[in-house]
């Protein structure tokens, strides 16, 4: 009895979706984001063209556009979705395997790219059991497929090809164990794939995973896209395991924080602005979790905790999240702030610690840069390489640079992260009260020498202070500059040495400093000269201007930024009477708006618990 075809995506299938879109990526070719139709009935162009066709490449290496063929064939065997996939499957193998047996990278370094071999793998396995149990394959072919499987289980066997510290290799065993499984009755080879293959995934599962369930590559999207695998493996049958199937709804509930509520994925790390807004039915169809279910519904299914504040100490990631309007019972009235404070590997992680997104209000208020794209390679021993680099593309390079994110940069340089070491996670003291007032801490090193220590006091629906310490213990000085990078929508207008925004009938914003000796830079908007400023990537090779501001401290080797963040209008503030003592540990600042008398006092000693006193004088 033929196995179904494994749906390892994140993609949901119904028979008769899927056989529509099949029939038409047949007739009108198999499309992806902004790149060219390709041509199913046609040989396919293999070639790597440029190194701006890197992530398309390996698309097509993948076998990505056989992926709603290969679907609507295993609802029912239609020969017409099968033929035109075992073409293709026949035409790689004569232009990427040489003499028959051995891997050939001429045309492209995708085709035995790790993460493409273990996604191929399990799709060429299908063809050849698909098309054997429907006898329309000549032996020639059938023999030529079979080694071509062969090459890719000799691959897939060698540890020394195994991406064990990514989630390439975390996709590699997905491949090896479907492939294996499928013919572990009339092959030794695949039944020692299963083998491998089931004991891998347990491996990297547990190294790229956090217990609390967080994903440790400093990407939500990728986060998702592995947790998709997971489910897709468990649901064909794969692996049966009960307690990983219990830790997939720990994976999802960790997920869940990581929605905003305008229902868009948060795009820390290489994430796109990724909507994952869903209709209740598909939502309950894919989605195990009521918490999950609620956020990507806006609400109209499933329910959320009363916790207001997620502290994934080991992911390194802060979220607070507060419910507005309780007898709305809609997610996009919710406040949302997100802090990023992870470093774990190289992989995925931009030059960004210390940064956060928020939301508030209905609005996006401010934004992560996004990814841009995998756009030309860096050269092993270019300066971009030693950076940390891995990609060349100009707009890629600002979206991974540290004044792409809100956080601070020191004279104009990028947090390292190739010769660094990883610190894991950053997170620190924190504390809430009853009303609401949220205090995180977080501290790390840059450039060895300078010690950055971050907290955001935050009262959700009303106001953020962003206060940033830091100190260079070899005492060299340092022009450092705390970034703001906005949302698409919010244009800025600078007031002296303040920003208003207004954000709707309702609602402006007021951006203010509260402590002496700091500038605030001119408002930054789609800025290419002398460096990119002000931009926004929401998807792949899409890249817009957004406003962009910072305050600026110069020739410091030790010193305090401190932003307020308002909605309760027009603050006065008296910058001289507001103090900060010199070792960042003591702030008092006041300032006066619609709402009353503010006065703040922070109290961050070693060894004790923060404490903070506020109040308001109306």
């Amino acid at each position: 009895m033929l196995i179904p075809y494994e749906n390892l995506t994140s993609k949901t299938h119904d028979i008769n979706n899927t056989t529509l879109e099949a029939l038409k990526d047949l007739e009108e070719g198999w499309v992806r984001r902004n790149y060219s139709p390709v041509n199913l009935r046609k040989n396919i162009n293999w070639k790597l063209e440029s190194e701006e066709e890197r992530s398309w490449n390996f698309h097509i290496h993948s076998w990505d556009m056989l992926e709603n063929l290969l679907m609507a064939s295993s609802f029912k065997l239609y020969t017409v979705f099968l033929e035109p996939a075992i073409k293709i499957a026949l035409d790689w193998c004569d232009k990427n395997i040489k003499n028959g047996s051995e891997p050939s990278d001429e045309l492209s370094k995708f085709a035995w790219y790790d993460m493409a071999v273990g996604l191929r793998a399990y799709r060429l396995a299908y063809i050849i059991d698909a098309a054997k149990n429907l006898g329309i394959l000549s032996k020639d072919d059938e023999s030529k497929l079979w080694s071509a499987l062969m090459i890719h289980h000799s691959y897939l066997m060698n540890d020394e090809n195994i991406a064990f510290h990514t989630n390439h290799g975390y996709y590699q065993a997905s491949g090896q164990i479907a492939m294996g499984r499928r013919f572990k009755e009339v092959s030794s080879e695949m039944a020692l794939a299963l083998e491998t293959g089931i004991s891998r995934f347990h491996i990297m599962l547990n190294q790229q995973f956090t217990e609390s369930g967080v994903h440790r590559e400093h990407s939500p999207d990728y986060h998702r896209m592995v947790y998709d695998t997971l489910i897709g493996v468990i649901n064909a049958g794969l692996i049966e395991d009960n307690d990983l199937i219990e830790y997939t709804k720990k994976i999802e509930e960790a997920l869940s924080w990581f929605v905003l509520p305008n229902q868009r994925l948060l795009n820390f790390g290489d994430s796109d602005w990724r909507s994952v807004a869903r209709k209740p039915k598909i939502a309950k169809a894919k989605w195990q979790t009521s918490a999950m279910q609620f956020v990507v519904t806006n609400g109209e299914i499933g329910n959320l905790s009363k916790e207001t504040l997620k502290v994934f100490e080991k992911g390194g990631y802060y979220i607070a999240r507060f419910n507005q309007k309780e007898d709305s019972g809609k997610y996009d009235t919710y406040s949302y702030l997100a802090q990023t404070a992870a470093f774990h590997s190289r992989t995925h992680k931009h030059a960004d610690d210390l940064s956060f997104v928020w939301y508030e209000k209905g609005h996006n208020i401010l934004i992560d840069a996004g990814r841009y794209g995998y756009i030309g390679k860096a050269e092993m021993g270019s300066e971009l390489w030693k950076q940390g680099y891995w990609y060349t593309h100009p707009n890629r390079l600002y979206c991974e640079s540290t004044r792409a994110h809100n956080t601070l940069e020191f004279d104009e340089k990028n947090y390292p992260r190739k010769g660094a070491k990883p610190y894991g996670s950053a997170i620190g003291r924190h504390k809430q009260y009853a009303n609401g007032l949220t205090i995180l801490e977080t501290e790390c090193k840059h450039f060895k020498s300078v010690r950055h220590a971050r907290v955001l006091v935050y009262m959700p629906n009303q106001w953020l202070i962003v206060f940033d310490w830091f100190k260079d213990n070899l005492d060299e000085k340092h022009d450092v500059r705390q970034w703001f990078n906005f949302a698409p929508e919010i244009e800025l207008v600078q007031r002296d040495n303040n920003y208003v925004a207004k954000l709707d009938d309702k609602n402006e914003l007021y951006v203010a400093d509260l402590l002496e000796g700091v500038t605030g830079s001119e408002v930054k908007n789609g800025i290419e000269e002398p460096r990119l400023q002000g931009w926004f990537s929401p998807a792949e090779r899409e890249f817009i201007p957004v406003d962009s501001i910072n305050y600026k401290l110069e020739e410091s080797a030790t010193g305090s930024i401190a932003t307020l963040l308002s909605f309760n209008g027009l603050p006065t503030i008296d910058v001289s009477k507001n103090q900060v003592s010199i070792s960042g540990r003591n702030l008092t600042c006041t300032w006066s708006d619609s709402a009353g008398k503010h006065i703040l006092t922070l109290n961050r000693k070693v060894d004790q618990d923060l404490k903070v006193e506020y109040q308001v004088n109306i």
